[in-house]
């Protein structure tokens, strides 16, 4: 027969199996290499994205300033490796974004708490510029489409001295509790801190970093539950 002790053995593994763990801090990675132009001029698709609890996010689009789609470069192995609107930022102290699609999967709780990537500056020719300065903002929306956090790295300069600079935006742990996709938003160019001249920018290896922890099944949160009346039940009989 099953004594107290016995059931408390069994209660804690229980207990212990149905808590949530935390299981690491990059939620969506994509290097870009291998990614094509598809179905429009401005999407970039087969983006291979490596997930940890999140939704495949899909295909990213360029948008312009004013909203409407942005050809992206697609000339030769450099642009195609990485995320680069054919748009000349510098000249015109302008920008381009592209939304990314953030749903928690099934079983997950995710705590976004920052998003990082790699500056890239481009010609006209579509090869690496020489030394410009880069501006990017993150802004993460909520599945209701309103702006709940945002970070912005001004001046940020990459280029053929530089190289291509690692760009870290805070969201200082922002958690993804509301039922629906959150869209995080990226916008690049010439649009706060110093003025830049001729300048195409773009970026490669975005990281989406969060904390992650599984969800136990309600029929394993049951079971849990029984496993205490059991033992509630064994400690007054013995």
């Amino acid at each position: 027969m099953i004594r107290a002790t016995q059931a408390f053995v069994i209660l804690s593994t229980y207990l212990l199996a149905f808590t949530p763990v935390s299981m690491g801090s990059l939620i969506a990675f994509t290097d870009f290499n291998d990614s094509t132009i598809g179905g429009s001029s401005n999407i970039k698709t087969d983006l291979n994205w490596i997930l940890n609890g999140l939704n495949d996010p899909g295909d990213l689009a360029a948008l312009n300033a004013s909203g409407t789609p942005q050809a992206i470069f697609d000339a030769n192995n450099f642009v195609q490796d990485v995320f680069m609107p054919g748009l000349n930022v510098g000249n015109g102290n302008t920008f381009w974004t592209t939304d990314i699609n953030i749903t928690v999967a099934p079983g997950f709780s995710i705590t976004l708490t920052d998003v990082t990537f790699n500056a890239v500056s481009a010609s006209a020719s579509q090869v690496e510029n020489p030394n410009r300065r880069n501006d990017y903002t993150a802004s993460l929306l909520n599945p209701a489409s309103a702006e709940i956090a945002t970070a912005t790295v001004a001046d940020t300069i990459a280029g053929v001295g530089a190289g291509r600079p690692l760009v870290t935006l805070d969201f200082a742990d922002t958690f993804l509790g509301d039922v629906g996709t959150y869209t995080l938003r990226i916008k690049g160019g010439d649009f706060t801190g110093d003025n830049e001249t001729g300048n195409h920018t773009g970026f490669d290896n975005l990281s989406i970093n969060g904390n992650i922890s599984a969800i136990p099944e309600p029929s394993s949160l049951l079971l849990a539950s029984f496993g205490c009346l059991l033992a509630a039940a064994l400690r007054r009989t013995y």
